[in-house]
């Protein structure tokens, strides 16, 4: 009698839940079991997790050198373009050090000209000095070897000559003396004319000792002061090389440039330009005060794109790769499903507290009006799809001995049957043997005891991944 009352009460339930047009499990007071048609479907198996909405361009700009703030051209909440000014600083002092630098650099490219156009002039240099050392080496040796011959006879010569030459001024004296009429200028004049001659006579004479003597000492020093001058001139243009003057002047240009331009990059960095198109998310700047250190003085987000890391076990990254599908949902609208997508999972992993975990991004794929950067989103990443399973639910299944079996209605009465099981997701599993499309089977609501335990996680794809 007793076990009639319970097939009664089975087959009502089991009528019920067919009723239920395909309904996957059918409801019943706490503490009972219930029956579940066996069907076809598309079984999904997710893995999730939690993180908080970031846009995935986020840069922090700020001063390179510190300076007082001149001037700030954006706020919170503005929009902004890639290349343009942002904020900048006080600069009247690096625009002075610039010119002063400029000027420098111009200096330094004019003693380079001068250094090139030396080295080009020392072939011509070193000819005039190998002549003028020639000269002066002459000039001594001239003067060692004593007076030419031909120089004494010619100084006797001009000699001889200025003594006729006042022979011939006294006999026109005398001749002018002894004419009648003769005046007494003509008598002054003709012995001016005398005295004159007797001046070249004696110059001569002068000229002809001195070129039978030879060279005073003081001369001969003379001449070896112009000989030793000579050669040290001449040393010395072989000695230098232009070509290091020339190269140390390049160099000079070099750092003269280097200057500038050090000078020039330093007025660039008192500048914050955007570096990407995006929207101001935080001004940390006053018109005035110095600009802050240690922090950022302006940061921008690109808005357009945000996305979410989330961190997961190494049970489930497993199945995670780039590309697969998720769904993003906000725990302010939980009503709200957004299109995500995976973009990359983290290649090493960190542990904390025993538990490896590797960062996964999602990229966020579709927008809404009430979802913003910074918001915690829960993330459920789709890493197996199967269509057309034969699905039963997992609190069906049970383990003993090392095997699967679920219980199924036969009539009124019920039968434990082994089955094979496939794919598993978060509540439903994907039976490759030994049921068939409409069989009912008990969902119990409680089991224990030691003759079955409900099937645990592990499943198709491994130990842990599902949970």
């Amino acid at each position: 009698m007793r076990k009639g009352r319970w097939g009664i009460l089975v087959l009502l339930i089991m009528t019920l839940a067919v009723a239920c047009a395909g309904a996957s499990t059918a409801q019943s007071p706490q503490g009972q079991n219930t029956v579940v048609r066996v069907r076809r479907g598309t079984l999904e198996v997710t893995v999730s997790g939690s993180g908080n909405l970031q846009p995935h361009t986020l840069v922090n700009l700020a001063f390179t050198q510190s300076g007082i703030v001149r001037k700030v051209y954006v706020g919170v909440g503005d929009t902004v373009k890639a290349g343009q000014v942002l904020a900048e600083l006080d600069t009247r002092d690096l625009e002075l050090q610039l010119q002063n630098a400029r000027v420098n650099l111009e200096i330094a490219r004019i003693r380079l000209a001068q250094a090139q156009a030396t080295a080009r002039a020392r072939p011509a240099d070193l000819a005039a000095a190998q002549a003028a050392l020639a000269n002066a080496q002459a000039s001594l040796e001239a003067l060692k070897s004593g007076p030419d011959p031909r120089d004494r006879e010619i100084a006797r010569l001009n000699y001889e000559v200025a003594k006729n030459a006042i022979w011939q001024a006294q006999l026109s004296r005398d001749k002018t003396a002894g004419l009648p009429g003769s005046s007494s200028v003509d008598l002054e004049l003709a012995q001016a004319r005398v005295g004159q001659a007797e001046l070249q006579a004696e110059i001569s004479r002068l000229q002809y000792e001195k070129a039978q003597s030879g060279p005073t000492e003081q001369q001969l020093k003379a001449a070896e002061a112009a000989l030793a001058q000579a050669r040290a001139n001449l040393t010395r243009l072989q000695v230098q090389d232009p070509s290091l003057d020339v190269q140390l002047a390049q160099y000079q240009v070099q750092q003269a440039e280097i200057a500038v331009r050090q000078l020039e990059l330093r007025l660039e960095q008192a500048r914050l330009v955007a570096p990407i198109d995006g929207v101001v998310t935080a001004v940390n700047l006053v018109e005035g005060s110095p600009a802050p250190t240690g922090m950022p003085a302006i940061t921008i987000g690109d808005l357009n794109h945000l996305e979410v890391v989330v961190n997961l076990p190494e049970v489930d990254v497993a199945q995670v790769a780039p590309g697969q599908e998720a769904v993003i949902i906000p725990e302010a609208t939980p009503d709200t499903r957004l299109k995500g997508k995976v973009i990359s999972v983290a290649p090493v992993g960190s542990q904390i507290q025993g538990v490896v975990n590797f960062p996964v991004t999602i990229a966020l794929e579709e927008k809404a009006p009430s979802v913003r950067a910074g918001m915690t989103v829960q993330v459920q990443i789709a890493v197996a799809r199967r269509e057309n399973a034969l699905l039963v639910p997992r609190r069906a299944l049970i383990a003993r001995g090392g095997q699967t079996f679920v219980t199924v209605m036969r009539g009124d009465q019920t039968e434990t049957v082994p089955v094979r099981i496939g794919m598993r997701g978060d509540t439903m599993a994907e039976v490759l043997e030994g049921l068939q499309e409409g069989d009912v089977v008990v969902v119990p609501a409680a089991q224990a005891g030691a003759s079955g335990t409900r099937v645990p996680g592990p499943g198709f794809f491994g130990p842990g991944i599902f949970r």
